[in-house]
């Protein structure tokens, strides 16, 4: 932070009283710090916002999710990471940042760098990649945009949050190397390269010590080894213990209204359990954020039509091909019969916290009126009928092209909650047969943020992945079905061919309050390829309408980069994502067959060649074993379109430490990752006991536990929680909006103490504990 600020700080925290110190700790309100004009200390707003502005006027907090000002909706991370467009993805954190600065907004709350572990994480739309140097690569480019205008970022949720069940309470068990190898590279990144001014810590424990409160990972690691030195504040109700947090390095407390957090941190001071040092260290960096954005907000309007062009532009760039046999581009002037309801009522952001008001969202159906039209299926569940599919059959017959357009309902994919598999609504799967059968030229585009099965996929012309587009998805869409933009997108993250596929599938999501990262730094591709196992899309795919040749490939081993041409063969200009991978000499520690190294993004003209640079990401050719080591010897290159894609092979010496392979993993699933590894497997790298999972029931209910829990064995539970729910839905129009179903998740679903801090002091810490005792079949005031 700027001297001046921080000197300005300084004199403001010491005019603060204690208990004033103390409540600057906590939030003022859902969006807000406490102000002190006596100290001459402002109020600090922040909003949601990673992929657009989700800004809630004073006031306006207190009806959840509701309202949130118009502002341009920009495709889901997800979508933005399949441009692999650096450029791109920083001329969107820059559009961001200017709306929060015309609202004054002084922090968004943005980007999420959580690595897709699972392919049914609930919030995977909302994170980048399952490659940490991708990931870390674009959110740093991302955090750049918005912080090249004066607002500031924060990077969440630190760390290892790769599910949604049990989210306020699950205990996430990594060894040290993963942790450092693939869960925390990414914010290592950009925390070094970027400097947001904010962290948010994750809800989870990490290793049996809540993110919020955990020192490793805050002081020991944030701070101290990466020089962050802005603010860590809590995921909205994340605080678990707040002198222990203040220990760790975690400043703000959100949201506020209650007294609890500071009456904990009060008696560990007059205990001495706590050091005022570190409360005067945070509210010093509270004070120094607030100050910095004091007075920061730039009235001035902001260019919505520049903005929505950016937005449009992200999700061009963010389709991908995933099949096509030459049906696409369509030709001029084809008869097309567009079918299925998201034409007309399109899925083009994710559900939860980062769910905008968009100002205009526009629809295929209205782009393309002179289309044929069939509905197709019902766009809130999925689910079709005789007479729409007969219907839907009907117009492709009549068509040159079937365009279907199918996804996920946002009923499915949302914040608060994971999904139970990869499939899309049976209806839409049936509705794609019966128009494949009617008409080979179908077009299937899909709208979703995460994978899903594709059972049909070989009766079908084409595959278009248009992602989550945001409000301009729709006009992205026709402009590459249309051939006015080819598609260059391609797959941040794997698509298994079922979910069970993945390493983790044993040991992870419901009904699992402990999730073990058995499969260690075998995470996405870096498991698949390995192992060897068949998956319906592989990692770094994409096709074009134009074809490209690689040659001439240079290693340079002095200054590690690798140079290779690149030609435009075909008959358009197109752009081509070229991928580096590195394969590491045999032995050492248990690494995967390849890893990225990096990558560039090309743009051509046909006939075009272009000669390509990739410096090589040293940490692609290290691992962790106390303190990251370079592994010397010879490394093969190989580089291509995806990675399976090789078009280059050539070889790296590296001058680096050899690692001898430890005894303890000779016979372990580590050696030769086939099918999903055992609990035992993982002793050998977690390298300690492993706890018991609990399962908690009457008598045992903690803390952790929900008030929709509890409701199984308490009435007094389950009249509680029915009020919240109640409450809640009464501020929806439908009780099925994903909005009000993750509002109720977070509210009577989520871990009582995590209830506690969320509810801006309508649910006292004393009558959680008594609901707590009486779940348990104790009096109220018991003490036990």
């Amino acid at each position: 932070m700027d001297s001046k600020y921080s000197s300005a700080a300084e004199k403001a925290v010491a005019k603060l009283s204690r208990d004033q110190l103390l409540d600057l700790g906590v939030g003022a309100d859902f969006w807000r710090t406490k102000a002190y004009p006596e100290a001459d200390l402002p109020t600090l707003t922040v909003s949601d916002g990673p992929s657009g502005l989700r800004y809630q006027k004073p006031g306006t907090d207190a009806k959840g999710m509701v309202i949130s000002e118009p502002a341009t909706c920009f495709p889901a991370l997800a979508t933005a990471a399949a441009t692999w467009d650096s450029d791109l993805v920083e001329q969107m954190g820059a559009a961001i940042g200017r709306e929060a600065r015309s609202m004054g907004v002084g922090v968004v709350l943005g980007p999420g760098l959580n690595i897709k572990r699972s392919p049914l994480c609930g919030r995977n739309f909302e994170y980048f990649s399952e490659d940490p140097l991708l990931a870390g690569t674009l959110a740093t480019s991302h955090v750049r945009g918005v912080q090249s205008t004066g607002a500031g970022s924060c990077v969440k949720h630190f760390a290892v949050n790769s599910q949604e069940y049990k989210r306020f309470s699950n205990d996430s068990l990594v060894d040290e190397r993963t942790l450092r190898e693939i869960y925390l590279r990414a914010f290592e990144m950009v925390v070094r390269d970027a400097k947001p001014q904010m962290v948010m810590s994750a809800y989870v424990m990490l290793n049996g010590i809540y993110c919020s409160d955990n020192r490793h990972l805050l002081r020991e690691i944030l701070r101290d080894e990466w020089g962050f030195d802005g603010v860590v504040v809590t995921d909205w109700g994340g605080m678990h213990n707040r002198a222990a947090a203040y220990e760790a390095g975690c400043d703000l407390a959100m949201p506020g209204g209650g007294k609890h957090l500071q009456r904990q941190a009060a008696a560990a001071l007059e205990a001495g359990t706590l050091h005022e040092e570190r409360v005067r260290e945070s509210a010093h960096r509270l004070a120094a954020l607030a100050i910095a954005h004091a007075g920061s907000a730039d009235a001035a309007a902001v260019d919505v039509a520049a903005n929505r062009e950016v937005a449009r532009r992200v999700a061009a760039e963010g389709h991908v091909l995933l099949a096509n046999d030459g049906t696409l581009p369509l030709a001029a002037g084809a008869r097309v019969a567009l079918i299925g309801q998201m034409a007309e009522k399109p899925r083009y952001q994710g559900g939860g916290s980062s769910h905008i008001n968009a100002r205009r969202v526009a629809t295929m159906r209205e782009l393309r009126p002179g289309w044929t039209y069939a509905a197709g299926y019902d766009v809130r569940t999925g689910e079709t009928n005789d007479a729409l599919v007969e219907e839907a059959a009907r117009v492709a017959r009549n068509a040159e092209v079937a365009v279907v357009v199918v996804g996920l309902p946002e009923t499915i994919e949302s914040e608060g909650y994971d999904r139970e598999d990869m499939r899309l609504p049976e209806g839409m799967n049936r509705l794609v047969a019966a128009v494949a059968a009617a008409n080979p030229r179908t077009v299937v585009v899909l709208q979703c943020g995460s994978p899903v099965e594709l059972p049909w996929e070989a009766d079908v012309a084409a595959v278009l992945y248009a992602g989550l587009g945001g409000e301009a998805g729709a006009e992205a869409t026709v402009d590459v079905l249309e051939g006015a933009v080819n598609p260059s997108g391609k797959l941040p993250e794997t698509w298994p061919l079922h979910a069970e596929d993945a390493p983790c599938a044993e040991c992870w999501g419901e009904p699992h309050r402990q999730s073990q990262y058995r499969e260690g730094v075998f995470v996405g591709y870096r498991y698949y390829q390995t192992a060897g196992v068949p998956v319906a899309h592989c990692f770094g795919h994409g096709l074009s309408y134009t074809s490209f040749s690689y040659d001439r490939l240079a290693v340079d081993a002095a200054s590690r980069t690798v140079s290779f041409d690149i030609t435009n063969a075909g008959q358009v200009a197109g752009a081509e994502v070229a991928q580096v991978y590195v394969a590491a000499p045999e032995g050492g520690l248990p690494h995967p067959r390849v890893q990225l190294a990096g990558f560039a993004r090309v743009e051509l003209a046909p006939g075009e060649t272009r000669r390509v640079s990739v410096p090589l990401d040293e940490k692609s050719l290290s691992v962790w074993d106390n303190g990251w080591q370079v592994v010397g010897g010879t490394y093969q290159v190989l580089v291509g379109s995806s990675v399976e894609d090789v078009r280059l092979r050539g070889t790296l010496d590296v001058a680096g430490r050899g690692i001898a392979t430890p005894g303890k993993y000779a016979g372990t699933w580590y050696r030769s990752p086939k099918g999903k590894p055992t609990e035992a497997d993982f002793r050998v790298i977690f390298g300690k006991a492993i706890p018991p999972e609990a399962h908690h029931t009457k008598g045992t209910y903690d803390e952790t536990d929900s008030l929709l829990e509890m409701a199984e064995t308490s009435g007094t539970c389950r009249f509680v929680a029915n009020q919240i729910k109640g409450a809640v839905e009464r501020q929806y129009d439908d009780p099925t909006d994903p909005q009000c179903r993750m509002s109720i998740a977070s509210s009577a679903g989520c871990a009582l103490f995590g209830l506690v801090n969320c509810s801006g002091g309508a649910m006292p810490d004393g009558v959680a504990h008594a609901l707590l005792n009486l779940a348990n079949g104790h009096a109220p005031w018991h003490r036990g």
